[in-house]
């Protein structure tokens, strides 16, 4: 959408909102160098954009956003160094949903250093956001989205709908929400899912920890991976739920399902959604509920004390979530 020609141009400073036209279901796209993104939804056909800092925001005709969209959202190779060298997300190609509400209003949101706040129509259609660095904090936005955060934390509180979520460095944190199919990913960051109830869900780091708390899931793909930290799954009546550590490390609370010390791969739990969850270098832990429900923790289940314990802080302060 950056690359359209033929669109107005709003720029603001300080404290003057931009305020577009955009219809019942825009396509937004948001792209920032630095600063925090917070994105909020009302029950208005307009776009707002508001920061303190300069901001421009543009928009394009139907007929330009409806060629502009292909079948799918190509989400380029990322890379983050640590000590041990590179870690790199390979591109993926992720597959949008059909659209509701065509036609399409285009609205294009461009700063640099600035913490910004666009509110959407809560019929928004497509959501693209992508921040170099800082934070992206996402409530109430039901619809299809990406979004991308370079070096920061993001933030995502009673969303739904279709999504692909990725941290390059940095934590990922959802809380009640409902996915028809979510994607996530980060290379170093830890992802925690409290309260979500998923119809397909597949996440994956390399060097972070996963936690899927109190949440359900319905019969579909379901698939949790990381390469170097553990995962933990809090058990709902209705999965069952295929483990594998590579380093014989499963622990598991549930009752009726004993897992033999080094054992590498176990299935445990009842249900029709088939969950599977992975650690090459890390302890697979399973367990009903919420960790904050549970009594006692064993020995073993230290690593995820943190978790049980741990709330979101209530804003995500320039620079990201640490």
């Amino acid at each position: 959408m950056c690359g359209l020609a033929g669109a107005s141009l709003s720029a603001a400073q300080a404290q003057t909102p931009i305020v577009l036209p955009a219809g019942d279901a825009p396509v937004v796209r948001v792209m920032m160098r630095s600063g925090t993104l917070t994105i909020r939804t009302w029950n208005r056909t307009d776009v707002q954009v508001s920061s303190q800092q300069p901001v421009s925001a543009r928009d394009f005709r139907p007929e330009a956003v409806a060629r502009a969209l292909t079948g799918s959202i190509t989400i380029f190779a990322t890379s983050v160094f640590d000590p041990a060298g590179p870690i790199t997300l390979p591109q993926e190609e992720f597959t949008l949903s059909p659209l509701s509400g065509a036609p399409h209003q285009g609205i294009f949101v461009q700063a640099l250093d600035a913490d910004v706040m666009v509110t959407l129509p809560a019929g928004t259609a497509l959501l693209l956001a992508s921040v170099q660095r800082g934070g992206i904090d996402v409530q109430d936005y039901r619809g299809t989205f990406t979004l991308l955060l370079h070096n920061g934390g993001m933030r995502l509180r009673n969303v739904a709908g279709t999504g692909f979520a990725q941290v390059a460095r940095g934590p990922l944190l959802v809380s009640g929400s409902q996915f028809d199919r979510i994607r996530a990913r980060t290379a170093i960051g830890n992802i925690v899912f409290r309260n979500c109830h998923s119809r397909q869900i597949q996440v994956s780091s390399v060097g972070g920890t996963i936690v899927y708390d109190g949440g359900a899931f319905q019969p579909g793909l379901a698939r949790f991976e990381t390469v170097y930290g553990d995962v933990a799954i809090g058990i709902g009546r209705d999965a069952q739920v295929g483990a594998h550590s590579s380093v014989g490390r499963i622990y598991s609370i549930v009752g009726g399902s004993g897992v033999r010390a080094g054992q590498t791969d176990a299935q445990i739990g009842k249900g029709r959604a088939v969950v599977t969850a992975s650690s090459s270098h890390g302890a697979i832990f399973l367990y009903r509920g919420t960790l904050r429900s549970q009594q006692r923790l064993p020995a073993e289940w230290r690593p995820l004390a943190g978790f049980a314990q741990r709330r979101p802080p209530p804003k995500i302060p320039r620079g990201g979530i640490h």
